[in-house]
């Protein structure tokens, strides 16, 4: 019996925009993950049972009581302007200068992200990106048809001579590269941080040729060891537009996130946020006000440190126990993700079934760059699972690699003494 094909009615009727929009592996992996047989490393989850469901409840309980009828209103497309003194102090944690009015809270830094693509791209637009980058904001930048240039990381952050190389190409044809994004500390997928004399670099290379750099923040402030590094916003304010979030920090559920801007940029930024959704969830926003005004949410901020230290040392020594020499991996000062390079005969995206077989889950490595590319990596979240979990997660992950490298071995590449032996699936 042939299986039935739907064919979708409305093709002709989508804007030629659409065949580019991607779907997010993170999100398409969360239904799978979220089974209470999985252990997942897979989600960028904050740790939200460190904030005491008291706490919330009293500060839900407030807004409703002294403040109902404004909560439940329309607001301001720019934000609710208590919310945004605090995260001018948010901000000043990182020593970056704002004012409120130099602020429009968005719908999560998601939002933000999606706003400033839809304000500063045309199709054809030139733009540059980190290779690895976040997923939510390739996703949202090729839904607005670019061309993306990607640059390398080392352990330094983003290698400078090589976006000064790209540039050049660029400039000899004449073509002026709208923006270049980075996630600045503690990068989203590697857990790397840009150096400060690359910052400075890339600043000047931002002055030279003529582009706008989009900073985005969501995890400067969970840093774990060392001394912060000065945000390239700080660093100039004229060059940079900054997006920041309460979701590492707080509460992902709210979706409050911020973009913080030159003035001309800001403006269109309140315009595409009027047409998008006319403003952000009064409620919410005064929620997290009256948390940020209220409570200690600088000793939340270092309970969650502690927390996610602890894990990620769990499970940076369950890796070097558990897994094979021919792996490697990042040591993030901060953040929540370790990024795991595979040998470049293994595909991750098709080793990730393997894994849910052994009932262990991570993201592959290709939805981080354009495609094609990255397939011999994945990302780790290290944030939400508990500590036994992290080792036995990665103790069950280890025996999925070493079959890997086992069926390689039999296919005749040469991955060394580890996994020799046996051909057989079943056999590590």
């Amino acid at each position: 019996m042939c299986a039935k094909i739907t064919v979708d009615p409305f093709y002709d009727h989508y804007a030629s925009r659409t065949s580019q929009m991607l779907s997010s592996e993170v999100r398409d992996l969360l239904a799978v993950t979220a089974r209470p047989d999985i252990i997942s490393f897979a989600g960028g989850l904050p740790y939200t049972e460190a904030i005491d469901p008291e706490v919330m409840l009293e500060t839900v309980s407030g807004v409703l009581k002294e403040d109902c009828p404004a909560a439940l209103q329309y607001g301001p497309t720019d934000g609710y302007v208590p919310l945004k003194h605090d995260l001018v102090e948010v901000m000043a944690e990182e020593g970056i200068p704002s004012l409120p009015e130099d602020i429009v809270i968005t719908h999560g830094a998601q939002q933000g992200l999606d706003l400033l693509a839809k304000i500063l791209i045309n199709p054809g637009d030139h733009i540059i990106m980190e290779g690895p980058t976040y997923v939510g904001a390739l996703n949202s930048f090729v839904s607005y048809q670019p061309v993306i240039h990607t640059v390398p990381l080392d352990d330094g952050g983003l290698v400078v001579e090589r976006l000064e190389e790209t540039l050049e190409g660029l400039a000899s044809r004449g073509i002026r590269p709208k923006f270049l994004y980075t996630v600045s500390n503690f990068q989203n997928p590697t857990g790397i941080t840009l150096e400060e004399e690359r910052r400075h670099a890339l600043l000047s290379l931002s002055r030279e040729y003529d582009f706008i750099i989009l900073e985005d923040n969501p995890y400067g402030l969970l840093r774990y060891e060392g001394e912060p590094i000065p945000a390239l916003r700080s660093l100039d304010a004229e060059r940079v537009v900054y997006l920041g979030t309460l979701s590492k920090i707080f509460s992902a559920g709210m979706r409050i996130g911020w973009v913080t801007a030159p003035r001309p940029v800001l403006e269109k930024v309140l315009l595409a946020k009027q047409s998008a959704d006319l403003c952000t969830s009064s409620f919410t926003q005064r929620v997290a006000h009256r948390f940020f005004h209220e409570r200690d949410w600088r000793g939340l901020i270092r309970k969650l440190r502690t927390i996610y230290r602890e894990r990620r040392d769990a499970m940076l020594s369950a890796l070097e126990e558990f897994f094979p020499e021919e792996i490697t991996w990042t040591k993030p000062g901060g953040g929540l993700f370790v990024w795991v390079t595979l040998p470049d005969y293994i595909n991750s995206s098709d080793m990730l079934a393997s894994a849910l077989e052994y009932k262990v889950a991570f993201v592959p490595g290709t939805g981080f760059f354009p495609p094609p590319g990255g397939n011999n990596f994945i990302r780790l979240n290290f944030s939400y699972p508990e500590l036994d979990e992290i080792w036995e997660g990665i103790k069950r992950l280890s025996k999925v690699v070493k079959r890997e490298l086992s069926l390689a071995s039999c296919l005749g590449l040469d991955v060394g003494a580890v996994s020799k032996g046996s051909c057989e699936r079943g056999s590590i």
